[in-house]
């Protein structure tokens, strides 16, 4: 009796993929992003997932402006500080040397993972899995997941 191997040569993707997906309800939040990571090359090939609600909150605050120059009298000496000479950036905009702080732009992000486990494709998912550019392999997997997890990518 001889062994029969199937082989297909694919690109499993062993680093992370993520989608956004339609939100959808899982307690005690929403999910609406999918991650996954290959575990097991397969055929057909199983992969660890989590359904994660991601929210990102646009914030601000005040940072040390690194370009300010103090004016004004100097405690140390008495005598009266020379106003900076003006800088200008790479875009030629000059820059703020009077200011003490800079109010900074930032995103905070918060991810809290609200379900995860398991999930393999199908069989026909696996047979159907075309061979091409790499580029189409991490689309083909979260399709195929998102699929077998009931979930709509956004």
């Amino acid at each position: 009796m001889g062994l029969l191997l199937r082989w297909k040569s694919r690109s499993i993707n062993h680093l992370i993929m993520q989608t956004n997906i339609v939100p959808v309800a899982v307690y005690p939040s929403t999910a609406n992003v999918l991650l996954i990571r290959s575990i097991t090359l397969g055929p057909p090939p199983a992969y660890y997932y989590e359904l994660q609600n991601v929210t990102e909150v646009e914030k601000t605050r005040e940072v040390p402006n690194p370009n300010y120059v103090p004016t004004g009298i100097d405690p140390m000496t008495g005598q009266q500080r020379p106003a900076p000479a003006p800088k200008l950036d790479m875009q030629g905009n000059e820059i703020d040397q009077t200011s003490p702080t800079l109010t900074e732009t930032y995103t905070e992000t918060t991810v809290a993972v609200l379900k995860n486990g398991n999930v393999s494709m199908t069989e026909e998912q696996w047979d159907n899995w075309a061979a091409g550019p790499i580029t189409e392999d991490e689309p083909y997997q979260l399709d195929c997941i998102s699929t077998n997890l009931g979930l709509t990518r956004a």
